[in-house]
C-alpha cells in the first residue's frame, strides 16, 4: 500500500505535555527568520465527548444546594462568592450537578468518587488542611469512604456584564460552486485581537468539536477569553453545510476541503479587516489546514496542529482492511468513499519558505 511520509519541519517549534486534564499544544510556524507569534492552546480532553450524552447531561446539571440540600449548605453568598459547606455521610452519592470555578477547602480526612457526564471516573483522596483550586465543572460525587467527608467550597461568580460579553453568531459563507459553509464566530468583548479558524477532522462537526454548550468544556470559549476572535467551520459534508459534489462520498476530497477554508479565510479578513489568521485544524482537518497553508501563506499568520497524523514508522492495524485481496500491499478501490492520493499531489505545492522544503510529503 502506497503511503504519505512527512518529515518534521524545521521552522516550527512544537512542545506536546499532558498533565491527565489537559493538553498543551504550541506550535510557531510560517515566515522566514525568528517567529513573531507565539500561540498557546489549551483544548480539554472533552473532543472525545459524546455530543448527545454530554447535551443531556448539561441540560440535568443543577445548583448543588437545590440538588443535593442535605449534603451543601451557603454559609455565605453576595456578588462575587458563594461559600458552601459540603458534607457527605459514607455511602452519600449526590446528583449530577454544577459549580463554578472554586477553591475547596478540606475540613476532614476523606476519599470520594466523582463521576462526569460522559461517565469518566475520578477517585480522589483528600486530608484535612489541603485546599485545591477546581475549575468549573459537572459531575456527581460519592463518599467512598468510612469517614465524613468535610470541605469549604469557594465559588466565584461571573459578573453579569462578564457572562454576557460572550457572545456566538451562526451564518453561511459562499464557497466553490455555489456551496453554502457552516461558519460560527464566538467573541468575547470588544478587545479581540487575532483572528482563529477551527477546522474539524474526520469527526462531529466544529460546533459539537470546538464549543460544546457546557460550561468549561468548550474550546472557542476558551480561546475567546483569550483575546482571540474565534471563527468555527465546516467544510462541505460536515453539519449543515452543503453535502459534499459526489453523492457517492460521505465528505468533500482534500482538494474540495482546501478550497472551502480558502473561501471562509477570505471572508474572515475581510470581514475584520486582518491580513492574516491563525489556523487550527485538528486530526484531518490538520493536513488540510497545513495543505491550505502552504499554497497561501501570505494569509497565515500561525500554523496550530492537534492530533495530526505525519510519517511514522509503526505499523499500521488496518492495512489489510484496505488493500486489494488479490494485490496485497495496493490499495482496495472498492473502499467507497475512501480516496487514495499520492504524494505527486504534495510535490506540486510551494514551499512557505526554503526551510519549509524538508517538511513537505515525500
Amino acid at each position: 500500500m502506497s503511503a504519505l511520509n512527512t518529515k518534521r519541519c524545521n521552522s516550527c517549534q512544537t512542545l506536546y505535555q499532558s498533565d491527565g486534564e489537559t493538553v498543551r499544544l504550541e506550535t510557531i510556524l510560517i515566515g522566514g527568520g525568528s517567529p513573531k507569534r507565539r500561540l498557546t492552546v489549551m483544548p480539554r480532553s472533552v473532543l472525545l465527548l459524546h455530543v448527545l450524552f454530554c447535551s443531556l447531561s448539561a441540560a440535568r446539571a443543577q445548583d448543588p444546594v437545590k440538588v443535593a440540600p442535605q449534603n451543601y449548605k451557603v454559609l455565605l453568598e453576595n456578588d462575587r462568592v458563594r461559600v458552601l459547606e459540603a458534607l457527605l455521610k459514607p455511602s452519600d452519592r449526590t446528583p449530577q450537578h454544577s459549580h463554578p470555578t472554586r477553591v475547596v477547602y478540606s475540613l476532614s480526612d476523606h476519599s470520594a468518587i466523582f463521576r462526569s457526564p460522559e461517565g469518566r471516573v475520578t477517585h480522589s483522596v483528600s486530608k484535612a488542611g489541603d485546599t485545591v483550586w477546581r475549575d468549573r465543572v459537572i459531575h456527581s460525587e460519592e463518599n467512598d469512604g468510612k469517614t465524613d467527608s468535610h470541605a469549604i467550597l469557594v465559588e466565584f461568580k461571573e459578573s453579569p456584564a462578564h457572562a454576557e460579553a460572550l457572545t456566538r453568531s451562526d451564518y453561511f459563507v459562499t464557497g466553490e460552486s455555489s456551496s453554502r459553509l457552516f461558519v460560527r464566530h464566538v467573541t468575547f468583548g470588544s478587545n479581540q485581537q487575532l483572528p482563529i479558524l477551527l477546522v474539524p477532522g474526520g469527526s462531529p462537526p466544529s460546533e459539537v468539536l470546538f464549543d460544546l454548550p457546557v460550561a468549561g468544556y468548550s474550546l472557542a470559549d476558551d480561546l475567546a477569553r483569550m483575546g482571540l476572535d474565534v471563527f468555527l467551520m465546516n467544510p462541505r459534508g460536515w453539519g449543515k453545510s452543503t453535502p459534499a459534489p459526489n453523492s457517492a462520498e460521505a465528505v468533500g476530497d482534500s482538494k474540495q476541503v482546501t478550497a472551502d477554508i480558502g473561501s471562509v479565510v477570505g471572508d474572515i479578513l475581510r470581514n475584520t479587516g486582518q491580513a492574516r489568521l491563525v489556523l487550527f485544524g485538528h486530526a484531518s482537518g490538520g493536513l488540510w489546514a497545513a495543505m491550505y497553508a502552504t499554497q497561501h501563506q501570505d494569509n497565515v499568520a500561525a500554523l496550530v496542529l492537534l492530533n495530526s497524523m505525519y510519517g511514522v514508522d509503526a505499523p499500521w492495524g488496518l492495512r489489510q482492511r484496505f488493500e486489494d485481496p488479490n494485490h496485497p500491499g495496493t490499495f482496495d478501490a472498492r473502499a467507497g468513499p475512501y480516496r487514495l492520493h499520492s504524494g505527486g499531489i504534495a510535490r506540486r505545492l510551494e514551499p512557505i519558505d526554503p526551510s519549509f522544503q524538508q517538511g513537505r510529503l515525500a
